[in-house]
């Protein structure tokens, strides 16, 4: 097929400037007005575009003799047509351009670098931009996915960009040499690249008593905020931008993306590609100053069926998000995948190992977003969610977003840590895989301490979803999905469903509750794991429990506890289970501190990230209650998936065997600490209680202030390690006393609890 030319052209007797397009804004209301009132040259058609129908030979865009403000800047040629060959706004949101159309922008020198941002208008072809003048990187595209190019001007005059076909553009943007990033796009796919390192080794550990991320490395800092103008910024904290891509461009080993809290509204995907950290050099994008909100709402509509326009897509590796919102983008708010050329097979995604893994989300918000809040496929593996919510996505047919969704096509060793999922459109956590894409199945995740709460409700409405907390697979294929210490909580329809996976299901001390009033008195279950495995595959479920009222414990001939005669509670089936140890699924609500209170699972967190459910008293058993206490089975590390690198946490437990359920009495679940700090700081405090303050002395003892105590006061305190083991305990009587802290690899979390005092402090020593 012969190539119809678009070209971009440099006009040499225009000044050079740097300058940037984005096609996706709405005309001003006096561009409009002018539209209007110039009927002999521009028409509106069906999908609400402004159409210019006469023809150009190197002008500008005008309507009533007055230059368009989107394209101000540019010239454009153009044959005559009926129907327009050059079209703006409307439902697409963009810039079309027809057969033979060419934009002219001002001239650029050698070394100037152009971006631009494109996508062709035709599903069923694949389409590659001709280069006259201009070297880079400008991936072939379909109308399914909107691609990125960056390229380096190589004379100084016109350069070109030659399609096939219709055209749609999004942004355009020019840099003189001197300001623009050598290498954009971080040199290329080429793995030995140094700003695109191949490392394999594991950027984090989660098996240990707490969670230690990587702190930024700072070793150059690019900055962000909300009133950046990024015609003039360089990246200085004086100077920000305010296009997130921009400051990614730049990044290489090392580098930290500081953004300034506030919100971005942002009309395009953020792409990085081809742009890895290491294991020891992340490349970090924080908020130091509160939260970063990026709001995609100004992304033109998509249907929900191949949405190319997620928030972020993230394809390559080591890279840490921590305070980063991501809100109401047409598709997913984050897709986490590896690279997948465009025609290319299963094959060419298996040869990008490379790609999308060890990437740290971190105190992360993924909201009303068009599709899953955070989603990772085409073997994205071993990247760790940590401390994140994800909320109220839905698509427009009101059933296929989820909170979380490690599906279709993932890889293995994905960790979800201290999540929660609640009132998405379908599913709180979807596993759902698929194999006919020609991947491989049997792929491990792990889940610990997350959350699924009314999945299938949005503001108190039934969605069109499934309606489920933690969906374990498909019958297309296995997956390994571990469960610790995680809870389903009034979920519309199942809270741990099996969905026909034929994988491993392990859980190890979950809690599951499920009122019938949340789905108008449906069937619902708190567990359904009811179907076989394939060969080989186990169903193992220790320490778990459904808190419920049933009057029968027994279960029916079908393997269901409850029945349609309960008004209460959903049901629960867990006959599929090999292994069944020291469950109760007809555990009383008599056994628990409170249980009418469960919306304290989704209430602030603490200030940083981690789970405020040790202060809360929903679903903790009574103080030393007979049927939950200690009646556990101790439960080890699972060393199961150790060859395909893969971790799972032992359960701790504080007293002499764990308690049944995601709560154990007496023990402080594990932290997730940012930046890892060495320190003696406060983690917790009960509101008006007396301050405790510790002073480490020369001789290696700690010395204990009751600030406000008095002589008569009794005070414990207690040593745990970050696992939550009590390692031992201290009475004292009046204002202060001096301990030697245990050893316990350095840390230790001392609980302080007495007369008006119950407070724990994290305890760094060297």
């Amino acid at each position: 097929m012969a190539a119809i030319a678009v070209c971009l052209t440099m006009n040499a007797q225009t000044e050079t400037t740097n300058k940037s397009w984005t096609f996706t804004s709405s005309p001003s209301s006096t561009d409009v007005a002018n539209i209007t009132a110039d009927a002999a040259n521009w028409k509106k058609d069906s999908k609400s575009r402004y159409c210019y129908i006469n023809s150009l030979d190197n002008a500008a865009l005008t309507a009533n003799g007055q230059p368009i403000s989107l394209t101000e800047g540019l010239n454009f040629t153009a044959t005559a047509n009926s129907n327009g060959n050059i079209r703006i706004a409307g439902s697409t949101k963009s810039l079309w351009l027809g057969n033979a159309c060419k934009i002219i922008i001002p001239a650029r020198q050698k070394g100037d670098v152009v971006t631009i941002t494109y996508m062709t208008s035709n599903k069923s072809a694949t389409r590659n931009l001709g280069l006259e003048n201009i070297e880079g990187t400008f991936p072939a595209t379909t109308g399914k996915t909107q691609q990125t190019g960056y390229g380096k001007v190589t004379a100084d005059g016109d350069v070109t960009f030659i399609i096939e076909g219709g055209m749609y553009f999004y942004t355009l943007a020019v840099q003189d040499s001197a300001s623009a990033e050598d290498n954009p796009q971080g040199g290329g796919d080429d793995p030995g690249n140094p700003d695109n390192p191949n490392d394999q080794k594991r950027g984090m550990t989660y098996t240990g008593g707490s969670i230690n991320t990587p702190a930024p490395l700072d070793s150059a800092v690019v900055w962000c905020a909300p009133t950046g103008d990024d015609v003039t910024a360089d990246g200085s904290e004086t100077k920000p931008y305010f296009d997130l891509q921009l400051a990614v461009n730049k990044a290489k080993p090392g580098t930290t993306i500081k953004m300034k809290a506030g919100n971005y509204v942002y009309s395009k995907r953020i792409n990085i590609n081809d742009r890895n950290g290491r294991s020891d050099a992340y490349i970090t994008v924080m908020c130091p100053d509160g939260r970063a909100v990026l709001d995609f709402s100004g992304m033109p509509y998509h249907s929900h069926s191949d949405n190319p326009y997620q928030g972020i897509r993230l394809t390559s590796s080591y890279w840490h998000f921590y305070k980063i919102d991501i809100t109401n983008a047409s598709d997913n708010g984050m897709l986490i995948e590896r690279s997948k050329p465009t025609g290319g097979s299963a094959q060419d995604v298996i040869n990008r190992n490379q790609d999308a893994h060890d990437n740290i989300i971190e105190f992360c918000n993924f909201y009303k977003n068009g599709d899953t809040g955070l989603q990772m496929k085409n073997l994205a593996s071993f990247n760790y969610v940590l401390n994140c919510d994800a909320y109220e996505n839905k698509d427009e047919g009101d059933g296929d977003a989820d909170g979380f969704a490690p599906k279709i096509s993932v890889g293995d060793g994905n960790y979800f840590y201290g999540c929660r999922a609640y009132n998405n459109s379908d599913d709180g956590y979807d596993v759902f895989f698929k194999k006919d894409g020609g991947f491989q199945d049997n792929k491990t995740i792990v889940f610990e301490n997350c959350l699924a709460y009314e999945n299938g409700f949005i503001n108190g409405v039934a969605t069109k979803g499934n309606m489920n907390g933690f969906k374990c697979g498909s019958k297309q294929g296995r997956m390994n999905v571990v469960l610790n210490r995680c809870i389903a909580v009034n979920n519309g329809s199942k809270g741990f469903d099996q969905n026909h996976n034929s994988g491993d299901i392990i859980m190890n001390n979950c809690t599951g509750y499920s009122l019938l009033s949340f789905n108008g008195g449906k069937n619902a279950y708190s567990y359904r794991i009811y179907e076989a495995l394939a060969d080989g595959s186990i169903c193992e479920l220790t320490n778990c429990i459904a808190i419920n009222d049933y009057s029968v414990k027994e279960p029916t001939d079908k393997g269901e506890y409850g029945s349609k005669k309960e008004t209460k509670y959903g049901r629960v089936n867990v006959s599929a289970a090999s292994k069944s140890v020291t469950n109760d699924w007809t555990c009383s609500e008599a056994n628990f501190q409170s249980m009418d209170d469960y919306e304290t699972l989704i209430g602030e967190r603490q200030a940083d990230g981690n789970l405020n459910w040790d202060n809360i008293t929903w679903g903790h058993p009574k103080e030393d209650n007979a049927v939950v206490v200690d009646k556990g089975t101790a439960v080890s590390a699972n060393s199961r998936y150790e060859a395909s690198g893969v971790a799972v946490p032992a359960i701790e437990n504080s007293g002499a065997a764990p308690d049944l359920g995601a709560f154990e009495q007496g023990l402080i679940a594990k932290k997730v600490n940012y930046a890892t700090a060495d320190a003696i700081e406060t983690i917790s405090q009960a509101p008006g209680s007396k301050k405790v303050s510790l002073v480490q002395a020369f001789n290696g003892m700690v010395i204990v202030n009751v600030n406000g105590g008095i002589a008569h006061d009794q005070y414990t305190i207690s040593a745990y390690s970050t696992n939550g083991s009590l390692l031992g305990q201290h009475k004292f009587n009046g204002t202060n006393t001096s301990i030697y802290l245990p050893a316990a690899n350095g840390v230790v979390l001392l609980k302080v609890t007495g007369n008006g005092v119950d407070q724990t402090i994290k305890a760094v020593m060297k």
